[in-house]
């Protein structure tokens, strides 16, 4: 046994002699069985409907076998749940079986109710079967296990029942409406969008692109990484925040470690990682635009009235469904476009129409999941439903990784005597062949030391006291950058810049210190006046700063 694994040593509830070391007796026991980290997490969020709910006692059931299984012990110490394997479970008792996975051994349970609720939304995906390589449609009960007569394949929509019916006659009769939970929690949680928002570190003057892949080589992620670097080259900073998220089956194959390396790049430029327990659908609510494929989070965001733009969608996605409409409707991106342009024009030209069409398509009874799927619980463990209210809950906020752009690429202009333009992008993602031009504007923090020498402006976010400041500039301008034409230190209500040569300036503003610098920097290379009242103008808002002089270094 895995020495970090939560396996109970017994069969615990489900002991065949549980009476005689329980607590609380005569509650309903239900096997949740999980086989990957997707299915584990979509069903502990289905599942929340028993939450309070002290008649029920649910025994976590590990069946492993999937090739995207890695993860799954992990995610069930985080979430302090104890589990048992599919062999002790099939010595043990249930009243009713629950799973988010069908390929787990559901004839093991023949002779229990068994729900399987999908773990994604819908079934509109051809995926390779494990054993014999062909495709078959994700979510659905083989019709082997259909044939037994104790499955209950749940659906969102009763067009569904027709469309698999088309597959397979065995599941004609078998079906029962269970909802979506997942969306019901986007729906629930719209009123946490400033929290939500706040936590993502997205100011009111900024948009949130929030990216989603789902797995495989066609994936986003898989065929499109370079468009990630390429977004954050593209966006001006005081514009503009990128969020991203991968579907489970991606963390579980490529592992975190390699997923944290290939995207560190993008992590020091400012890109946000939500992990894949939770934290999406927040990320989603947040967003002013969405870019996604062929993965169920494009369909939510689109039916949550996002902004989309499609790419890497796959040709896995089977013809028909409600996914391939939005596949042919929706914009895909071209990523060798302006890509800044194409965001615009889709926020712009946004149709408000498309969401409540999708969800009519999509769901039957938004809103509705919780209700549905208890009823359908009980009613298969033959036992009363309680009169208790379900209680409602706020998807969590996310916690993104992130690292702080620590290299910017500084563009602007001088208009007139007292206002300045001024815009900002990560330097490592920025094309300098596209955009020549621009200033190096880097921050204390930076790890590669060369960028210090190449910086026309050198800046120190961490505000210190005005006492301190003079000393401050002085190390920074003989030991760290002594070649930048302008070094700006943090202090209250502003910064303190020394321009090369000695001259020393107090800026109060509002304004990030990066932006204040390179605006006082414009100013001196153009030659113009830089005390005073001085416009500055950026993608995201308009702003003022006030220079006034302060005694020079010596």
């Amino acid at each position: 046994m895995n020495a970090l694994a939560p396996e109970r040593p017994d069969l615990g509830p489900a002991a065949e002699d549980a009476h005689r070391w329980e607590t609380r007796g005569g509650a309903l026991v239900i096997f949740c069985l999980v086989r990957t980290l997707v299915s584990a997490i979509r069903l502990e969020e289905a599942l929340r409907i028993f939450d309070g709910d002290s008649g029920v006692k649910l025994v976590w059931v590990y069946c492993n076998g999937s090739r995207l299984s890695h993860g799954v012990r992990e995610w069930f110490i985080s979430k302090k749940i104890s589990m048992i394997t599919l062999d002790q479970a099939k010595q043990g008792y249930c009243d009713l079986v629950i799973t988010t996975s069908e390929r787990v051994d559901l004839a093991a349970f023949r002779s229990k109710p068994v729900i399987v609720v999908p773990h994604g939304l819908g079934f509109h995906k051809y995926v390779p079967d494990a054993e014999t390589g062909e495709p078959r449609l994700s979510g659905l009960v083989c019709p082997y296990v259909l044939r037994l007569g104790h499955v209950t394949q749940g659906l969102t929509h009763p067009d569904q029942e027709r469309q698999l019916a088309e597959i397979t006659e065995e599941i004609v009769g078998k079906t029962a409406l269970v909802g979506d939970s997942s969306f019901d929690l986007l729906l629930d949680s719209r009123g946490e969008r400033p929290a939500y928002r706040a936590a993502l570190r997205v100011s009111d003057h900024q948009r949130l692109i929030a990216i989603g892949s789902t797995w495989s080589k066609k994936s986003l992620f898989g065929k499109q990484f370079e468009l990630i670097g390429r977004l954050l080259g593209e966006l001006p900073c005081e514009l503009y925040r990128l969020a991203i998220f991968l579907h489970p089956g991606v963390w579980s194959w490529e592992g975190e470690d390699n997923i944290r390396r290939w995207l560190k790049p993008h992590l020091e430029s400012g890109l946000m990682l939500i992990g894949p327990a939770e934290g999406w659908h927040g990320a989603v609510i947040a967003s002013d635009l969405f870019i996604g494929d062929n993965g169920s989070t494009s369909l939510y965001a689109a039916m949550l009235d996002k902004p989309l733009l499609l790419a890497g969608f796959s040709d896995q996605v089977v013809p028909g469904t409600v996914m391939a409409e939005l596949g042919r409707t929706a914009r895909h991106i071209d990523p060798a476009g302006d890509l800044r342009r194409q965001i615009e024009d889709e926020i712009a030209g946004h149709d408000h129409t498309r969401a409540a069409a999708l969800v009519e398509r999509m769901i039957a009874r938004p809103g509705q999941a919780a209700p549905l799927l208890r009823a359908l619980c009980y009613e298969k463990a033959g036992r009363p439903v309680p009169d208790s209210e379900l209680s409602v809950h706020a998807a969590p906020v996310p916690a993104p990784d992130s690292g702080r752009v620590h290299s910017l690429r500084a563009y602007g202009e001088v208009v007139g005597d007292r206002e300045v333009r001024v815009d900002t992008y990560p330097d490592a993602f920025r094309d300098k062949n596209r955009h020549p031009g621009g200033r190096l504007v880097v921050e204390l923090g930076e790890r590669h030391l060369t960028q210090y020498h190449n910086a026309a402006v050198l800046v120190d976010p961490a505000s210190v006291a005005d006492s301190a400041t003079a000393d401050r500039l002085r190390f920074l301008a003989t030991e760290k950058s002594p070649n930048s034409r302008i070094i700006a230190v943090a202090c209250e209500g502003g910064c303190e810049i020394l321009v090369r040569g000695g001259e020393r300036f107090r800026v109060t503003s509002d304004l990030p210190v990066a932006v204040s610098a390179f605006a006082c920097y414009l100013l001196l290379v153009a030659e113009k006046e830089l005390t005073g009242r001085i416009a500055v103008h950026t993608s995201a808002a308009d702003a003022v700063m006030t220079v006034r002089r302060s005694s020079a270094l010596v």
